[in-house]
């Protein structure tokens, strides 16, 4: 067990003088390997982080442990690794936690773990395997996976790598590949929900495709809220609704690039989903999506919706109303940049948290006067 030094990380910045601070980075644990991920499941205390290297830590009253290593079976380095975690909406009760990685020669890999109370772990030996899907190069793993609040488990995986969608999977709802999938895993099954749009179809499990690199999305009030990582030309955040309304909906890649049509000059006559955020991927290189704000520390963020750039280190948000990006906001300004913004955290109480492939886990808080 390792004892973490809690302490404020000021971002040093050149404000106005009549510029009054509003809200600041709390570094609030460090120290870890190529942290891309930090979640609680709802009223608990504990803050989950996964870490690319197959090692899962909890950060707990001030104490870091680590509750899961597989570091033994994890792929680990560029875009493969441990990619996600996602909590049971019942985690508290029977204690089922998904993690998703990339293993042997590139396959991305769901499974369930069971953690175990007496032994403040997850326990390896209760391993079942959910799901496997073969990559065919080392980009675009996606991974990303969250429960909905229909109960299903959603994984996010990208078009397979390459440029300009090498392997043809963007439009191809044949496939996995450049989708996101939803999946029925209760009571020791796994099956495709019943409203899934291609049951039976080679990719059952298949629930919205025309993605090239859905590195992170969550999911809120019944919302997709979906960050699709770019070529060459934009960065886009989508949202669409979870469970049959969501079913079959197109999200254009390599059809169209953000707002523009790309493959496809006539793309906008076509049956797709545009994005309702977007920004040149010359301004940074890899949206990094995060987490709608619910938390009581900061209740003027209310329904704010957090993502970033993994190159810029930037932080934007922006409210969701009336089918469209709201009230937009760049924080760069205030919170300065975070290195290497690999993924965002959503905390048991609607907190929110910055994270840094450097290593570090940063909360947002009101500024200290």
């Amino acid at each position: 067990m390792r004892i973490l030094s809690l302490f404020i990380a000021f971002i040093f910045i050149s404000l106005p003088a009549a510029y009054a601070q509003e809200y600041m980075l709390e570094e609030v644990a460090s120290g870890f390997e190529n942290p891309v991920l930090a979640i609680a499941a709802k009223g608990d205390a504990r803050l989950f982080v996964v870490q690319q290297n197959g090692v899962i830590s909890v950060v707990e009253a001030g104490e870091l442990r680590d509750v899961l290593d597989l570091r033994a079976q994890v792929t680990y380095g560029g875009e493969a690794g441990m990619l996600g975690l996602a909590l049971h909406p019942d985690f508290l009760s029977n204690g089922l936690g998904y993690v998703s990685y990339t293993t042997g020669n590139l396959t991305s890999v769901i499974e369930e773990y069971r953690y175990d109370p007496a032994q403040a772990r997850f326990d390896k030996a209760s391993k079942r395997l959910i799901y496997r899907l073969e990559q065919p190069a080392r980009n675009h793993n996606g991974g990303m996976i969250v429960f909905g609040p229909d109960g299903y488990l959603y994984a996010g995986f990208g078009d397979g790598g390459g440029a300009n969608d090498t392997y043809e999977n963007g439009q191809n709802f044949d496939t996995d590949l450049g989708t996101i999938l939803r999946l029925d895993v209760a009571n020791g099954t796994v099956r495709a929900p019943a409203d899934n749009p291609r049951v039976n179809s080679p990719a059952p499990f298949a629930w919205a495709y025309g993605l090239r690199n859905p590195w992170r999305f969550s999911i809120d009030a019944g919302l997709v809220y979906i960050a699709d990582v770019g070529q060459s030309g934009q960065e886009e955040i989508s949202i669409i609704p979870t469970g049959r309304a969501g079913s079959g909906l197109n999200l254009g890649w390599p059809l169209a690039e953000g707002d523009q049509c790309l493959a496809d000059p006539g793309c906008k006559q076509k049956d797709l989903i545009w994005p309702v955020a977007t920004y040149p991927t010359g301004i940074g290189c890899a949206v990094t999506g995060g987490y709608v704000y619910r938390g009581r520390a900061l209740p003027e963020l209310e329904g704010s919706y957090f993502y970033g750039d993994f190159c810029n280190g930037e932080i934007y948000s922006f409210r969701y109303e009336n089918g469209k990006a709201a009230g937009p906001r760049e924080w760069a300004g205030e919170l300065g940049r975070v290195e290497q913004l690999s993924g965002f955290g959503l905390d048991g109480f609607g907190e929110i948290y910055m994270i840094s492939l450097s290593g570090t886990v940063l909360k947002l808080v009101r500024a200290t006067p």
